[in-house]
């Protein structure tokens, strides 16, 4: 897989960046909307898996048992 650098021109006009502005809250919306329940769900796996990775602890014994 190549990455590819995509250039955005940042420096904008008061007016232009008022426009990125309300297209990225449309688009915002628009993800929460067709997307919101799968993205809280893929947090919440995500969450619950970070949690028991943490709550596992491991010990490190190399002491022999001598019965």
């Amino acid at each position: 897989m190549s990455m590819e650098v995509t250039r955005l021109h940042t420096y904008w006009s008061a007016e232009e960046a008022h426009s990125v502005i309300e297209f990225l809250e449309v688009l915002r919306e628009q993800l929460w909307e067709n997307y919101g329940d799968a993205v809280v769900d893929m947090l919440r796996e995500t969450s619950a898996e970070q949690a028991w990775q943490e709550a596992q602890v491991t010990f490190e014994f190399d002491d022999e048992i001598e019965f």
